[in-house]
């Protein structure tokens, strides 16, 4: 289940917020301590959806000015106004918990008892979980700051704990680290997830909006306990299209699968303690080169290359692919061929690596220049190819431009990896950036009478692959495309 928290700051606000929260939310959760004038009477008769009344104190990350007799005394109003679930913390004390236990026999108020962790995932959840267990609270929230990906694991691991004690539990992680755990907690067993009515309304750092947790996600939608997770690892990872449109193939095939973005800092860490989780991975920078140390099987294009973008897991083993490769060519020759063309490739990094092996493969004329031109005459040597600096595409003549860095990259949206008075009318121009979709050296080309190709061209293309090697099924592609996100 989604919750939607409502976070406006006056009564009218408030009932704007839940008339438009209801559309996306299975429960409402009404933060009182942002209100300034809390007609409860008013909010809980207007809404259709079970609704929490939380009050939260300030030392637990919440906004009531007042005394704790004041805070109290809302919720104890709440509660015979007949809200379905009345959050009280554990630090409130078991006197003040079954005040509230004793107070809501009486209608059907069910009481969550929620402590909070803004510094870290300590050890000793379990320990926590057992005396929030032991004040007979309907539902135990746990909720701490992941300042790692694998915080999120001891998360998962308490879900597992009190799903086996019989014991509805809402628990997951804050912050960037914690996004994981926004998803997948529900569909590991947790009660509910909390999500943001829109941008800009979150309630806890890391909140993700609810319509992306309905509609990208399918929170709702997918059998819990009974999915394939697949996702993107990398660092960063949050301007990723891989969310989109894979989890819309899923969706228009019908397939229990779901992609996510996977923040990872230490990668020995994340493949040991994730293995059980995968069932496939994207990868991105800056780990293309060092994941193949933890893999079972690279395949041999892949080993060749030196790098890889995409890990199947089958019979418990990770195999590793490269499917940027695939994704380059298709995306070039879908313009021109590359047999006997003057390609200039810029970059010597995974991706680069990558496309410098494709033309090689189908025959181009190939020529590799880096910012370091001695990564460049590394990967040169390898193809028995030319190499130079980035200073020398001045004299260089190129049938095929590539760029494959980062340079155009968003929000560094207005560099160009070359000046444009290299480009010339007829010249197939290709910018392996995808984000933005037309790059300002695309934009530069097309205005000079080039051809060009875009990175979305080559991102579509390795990611079908991707797909088709994960699932077994070809993967609609235009469906894909249709989720692209600008």
């Amino acid at each position: 289940m989604i919750c939607v928290p409502i976070t406006a700051i006056t009564t009218a606000g408030a009932l704007q917020e839940i008339q438009q929260a209801e559309e996306v939310a299975d429960i409402l959760e009404l933060r009182i301590d942002y209100l300034a004038d809390p007609d409860l009477a008013k909010l809980l008769a207007a809404r259709k959806k079970p609704l929490i009344a939380t009050n939260r104190k300030t030392d637990e990350g919440g906004k009531f000015p007042g005394t704790e007799a004041e805070r109290l005394k809302l919720l104890e109003e709440a509660a015979r106004l007949g809200a379905e679930y009345i959050d009280l913390e554990w630090s409130c004390g078991q006197e003040v918990i079954q005040r509230f236990k004793e107070l809501t026999r009486e209608g059907k108020s069910r009481i969550i008892c929620s402590w909070h962790n803004f510094q870290e995932t300590p050890q000793d959840l379990d320990q926590i979980y057992s005396s929030i267990k032991s004040t007979g609270a309907d539902i135990i929230k746990i909720v701490t700051q992941a300042t790692s990906i694998n915080d999120n694991l001891r998360i998962f691991d308490l879900i597992a704990k009190a799903q086996a004690d019989g014991q509805e539990i809402i628990a997951l992680c804050m912050g960037p680290c914690g996004e994981i755990s926004r998803i997948l907690a529900p569909l590991l067993g947790a009660y509910l997830t909390f999500g943001s009515l829109r941008p800009g309304k979150e309630s806890a750092p890391g909140q993700i909006e609810a319509r992306t947790l309905r509609q990208v996600y399918r929170i709702g939608e997918l059998k819990e306990t009974d999915f394939r997770l697949y996702g993107l690892v990398g660092n960063p990872v949050s301007q990723s299209q891989g969310i989109y449109i894979h989890n819309r193939a899923f969706q228009h095939l019908q397939l229990d699968s779901l992609y996510v973005n996977f923040l990872v800092e230490d990668l020995a860490s994340f493949m040991r303690d994730f293995k059980g989780y995968l069932c496939g991975l994207s990868v991105t920078m800056p780990y293309k080169q060092k994941i193949m140390d933890y893999l079972s099987e690279v395949d041999p294009i892949a080993r060749r290359i030196g790098a890889v973008n995409t890990i199947v897991k089958r019979k418990n083993k990770l195999i590793g692919y490269n499917t940027d490769i695939i994704g380059a060519v298709q995306a070039i020759e879908a313009v021109t061929g590359i047999a006997e063309k003057r390609v200039v490739l810029l970059g010597a990094g995974g991706v680069a690596r990558a496309i410098a092996y494709g033309i090689a493969r189908q025959g181009g004329k190939l020529t590799i220049l880096n910012r370091t031109p001695s990564r460049a005459q590394t990967l040169a040597r390898e193809l028995f190819c030319r190499s130079g600096g980035l200073e020398e595409i001045q004299d260089l003549e190129a049938d095929i431009l590539i760029n494959g860095t980062s340079v155009g990259m968003a929000p560094q949206s207005d560099e160009m990896p070359v000046p444009a008075s290299v480009l010339r009318p007829g010249m197939v121009v290709f910018d392996t950036v995808y984000h933005p979709a037309t790059t300002r050296l695309l934009e530069e080309a097309r205005a000079r009478g080039c051809l060009t190709v875009s990175g979305v061209d080559m991102f579509l293309r390795q990611a079908a692959a991707q797909f088709a090697l994960w699932t077994g099924f070809e993967a609609p592609v235009e469906v894909m495309r249709s989720a692209l996100k600008w």
